[in-house]
């Protein structure tokens, strides 16, 4: 996962494709199951059977490339109330749908479509999740003659319906909307070998959010400036992945209409140490730490972190029904080891205690929060495993998986803490490839 994280490009990024028309899909079902649920004004257990089915539909002729994808996500065994959100369930959506034309290193693409720029942290296309995240506009991509690339976009991003639970509940399908109350626009620029193996990522990205057919807003206004140092791993030699962002801009205090703005002044950091023995199995063992910034109320400033569309899993466990991290208000070293014990097999242990980054702040997205600061930052130990098998290769691929988040001072003496004790998580799937 660390290593598809790393090297993730377009999806549609394939110049050199046969003409004509290709089709594709997949097929994927998992059940997960909770206990201990660290939500406020959850029950204590909680469970879903998700289903993802994805048709791709490609067609190139010369210069120009259409593209398709009807994307299907279900959710069966819901609570009410649960866990369970626009996250999982997202019925029969056109998830993409785009016209492309490349002159020479130019590439214009229009339509509705997909964005995974870089490490993925801020713009990603969802593996782990059942929905995805989808955007209508316009992105122009360069290619340049140092294998160089920078991508530049303006977009409407996609909200996913319906959102009552009730409706999610019965897998309702409603198509998604845009509109120009919520826009985001960037560019990013990829180096891939500017010293030593080393690549060189940097990126520039804007949110514009307002009142609007999304309701009352805290209408955002980000720009986020962003750069990027990593080495692939490979065997025998150490990798890093060192990344940062700064945030800025402005932000209602509520989603109230007449409430004060504040100047935006956030941050994360993410910085990773790898190395690859020589040895069979291909084992890697990575040190980590991420820090993102939480907001302190008694600032006239808002210090939240923003992750915009970034994705997760890869690094603070599985999202779903678990989702206890994420890249906001939290401080989280690690230490990862991944190995193939055996051909098609693939094995990963992830230990990662986090604390608040601001103890008066909710911790990551969903947790408790103490505005008085009283319960300490402290918020507990996170342990994954996961286990991965190609059933058959690149076609059927069983996967299993198990974390645990222990309860800590923060997450136990909070004012909202829900007092069910360590979270426990388990999910099983498969996927089908087609």
């Amino acid at each position: 996962m660390a290593a598809a994280a790393i090297s993730a490009s377009p999806l549609h990024a394939q110049s050199d494709a046969d003409d004509g028309l290709t089709l594709s899909g997949s097929y994927r079902i998992r059940y997960e199951l909770l206990e201990g649920q660290y939500r406020p004004a959850l029950p204590p257990r909680d469970d879903a059977m998700t289903i993802q089915t994805s048709i791709v539909a490609d067609y190139r002729t010369g210069p120009w490339h259409l593209s398709a994808e009807l994307v299907d996500a279900r959710g069966y065994l819901i609570d009410a109330p649960g866990a369970v959100s626009t996250g999982e369930v997202n019925a029969l959506e056109l998830s993409r749908a785009s016209i492309s034309y490349r002159d020479g290193p130019v590439e214009l693409t229009a339509g509705r479509l997909h964005l995974n720029l870089g490490s993925r942290r801020l713009a990603a296309r969802n593996a782990f999740r059942n929905t995805i995240n989808s955007f209508t506009g316009l992105r122009l991509d360069w290619h340049g003659k140092q294998d160089d690339t920078l991508t530049a976009f303006y977009v409407l991003p996609q909200t996913r319906l319906p959102s009552a639970r009730a409706e999610l509940i019965d897998n309702r399908v409603r198509w998604d909307r845009e509109s120009f109350d919520l826009a985001f626009w960037g560019a990013h620029y990829t180096r891939p070998d500017l010293f030593d193996g080393i690549a060189l990522q940097a990126n520039v990205f804007g949110l514009t959010e307002r009142d609007g057919d999304n309701g009352p807003t805290r209408n955002r206004h980000l720009v986020t400036w962003g750069a990027r140092l990593h080495r692939a791993p490979a065997s025998g030699q150490w990798d890093i992945d060192m990344e940062g962002a700064v945030q800025t801009g402005t932000v209602r205090a509520s989603v109230a209409p007449n409430t004060r703005r504040q100047d935006v002044r956030a941050f994360f950091a993410h910085a990773e140490l790898g190395y690859s023995p020589d040895l069979p199995g291909r084992p890697r063992v990575s040190l980590l730490l991420d820090i993102a910034s939480g907001d302190d109320p008694r600032s006239a400033a808002f210090t939240r972190f923003d992750t915009l569309f970034g994705a997760r899993r890869w690094e603070f466990g599985p999202s779903g029904l678990f989702g206890a991290l994420a890249r906001t208000n939290i401080v989280a070293p690690g230490i990862r080891g991944e190995m193939a014990p055996a051909p098609r097999w693939d094995l990963m242990a992830l230990w990662r205690p986090a604390w608040a980054h601001d103890r008066r702040d909710r911790f990551s997205n969903s947790g408790p929060a103490d505005p008085q600061g009283r319960s300490g930052r402290f918020a507990g130990h996170m342990l994954e495993v996961r286990l991965g098998h190609w059933l058959i290769d690149k076609t059927v691929r069983l996967e299993a998986g198990t974390a645990l988040m222990t309860s800590s001072r923060l997450l136990e003496d909070a004012p909202n803490a829900t007092g069910f004790g360590d979270t426990r998580y388990a999910y099983g799937q498969m996927t089908v490839n087609f």
